[in-house]
């Protein structure tokens, strides 16, 4: 059987970077003309990772008769959407990765397409990912797996890592924020927060889903999985599960610490109102007796003896102190 359904179609560009697996020490690398010779040895696993925003990558895939039909059909229509499937003896997903842009947000996510099989796997992005970017530095120090659907789990793996590693960050802002709120050293937390929940809402959005696709794969006993793929797939679904349950965790905590913080700025805002009615009651009588006496109104009494009306404003002030730890109020 072909490879190609057009002669000529593996000699064209498009391809980020490929390697196939060596028994032991660094993979080999393969080159845009290598690829019919790499994927003609059915004893070696191949990894093939293409540029699909190059024309030339989406046609050399179109074109590649031994990927079933319902990949090329994915990557024909530029289908985004969430899959994970079971097709002709291997593993189709399309997938949420961490974009590679330093300056883009951390959960800025964009889709990856894949198909594992026996003896290849086939990756393709438009954006640069760091997850395919990590396992490409790993090829050049060595990097064994007896399929394609084993690696695909290590790749799945590398991802898995990138969340573990966001939510040990959130945590230790977290465990900061919480410090400076019970030290009621109140600033700008408001804002941490809230950047916390966000991240942890899209990473729940983006990654709980595709667990529980994967969870399901494998508990369908129709997909006649080799033993060795399905200990690795089951291996990464653990690990993701993990990290997706420490994510709500942290998710929880932050909604915990911002309800801690309104509570804290309420009862600040009530204690300063607070403070604020005392004063304004003890000047209010001052504020009236200075307003009488301030008024030109000729031979008003008392206005000629300022220490007597100095006295009084000072009695007024007394008087209502009086009054109000009287009425218990203060």
């Amino acid at each position: 059987m072909p490879l190609f359904l057009n002669e000529g179609a593996g000699a064209d560009r498009g391809l980020i970077c490929g390697y196939q697996l060596q028994p032991s020490g660094p993979a080999r690398e393969v080159s845009a003309d290598g690829i019919v010779q790499a994927l003609a040895q059915p004893d070696q696993v191949t990894w093939l990772h293409f540029n699909l925003s190059d024309q030339r990558a989406r046609r050399w895939l179109l074109d590649a008769a031994f990927l079933p039909a319902a990949l090329r059909e994915v990557l024909q229509d530029h289908d985004e959407n969430r899959r994970v499937e079971w097709i002709d003896g291997g593993l189709l997903m399309v997938i949420s990765d961490f974009t590679y842009e330093d300056e883009s947000d951390p959960w800025e996510v964009t889709p990856i397409w894949c198909y594992a099989g026996p003896h290849a796997l086939i990756t393709g992005r438009v954006h640069a990912l760091k997850s395919t970017d990590e396992l490409r530095q790993r090829m050049r120090t060595g990097v064994t797996a007896a399929s394609g659907i084993e690696l695909l789990a290590q790749l799945l793996d590398v991802r898995t890592a990138r969340i573990k590693a966001l939510a040990t960050t959130m945590t230790r802002q977290l465990d900061d924020v919480e410090d400076e709120i019970l030290a009621g050293n109140i600033k700008e937390q408001r804002e941490q927060l809230g950047r916390s929940r966000r991240l942890c809402a899209r990473l729940r959005r983006e990654f709980a889903p595709e667990r529980g696709d994967l969870g399901r794969l494998l508990h369908r006993a129709s997909h006649p999985l080799p033993e060795a793929d399905r200990a690795a797939l089951e291996s990464s679904v653990e690990a993701l599960g993990f990290a997706i349950e420490e994510i709500a965790e942290l998710y929880e905590r932050a909604k915990l610490l911002q309800e801690e913080l309104a509570s804290r700025l309420a009862e600040n805002t009530g204690r300063n109102l607070y403070v604020l009615s005392i004063l304004t009651a003890v000047l209010l009588p001052m504020t009236l007796i200075t307003g009488v006496y301030g008024m030109n109104v000729a031979h008003l009494p008392g206005a000629s003896h300022f220490p007597l009306v100095l006295l009084l404003i000072l009695a007024s002030g007394g008087i209502t102190l009086w009054v109000l730890f009287w009425r218990r109020l203060l």
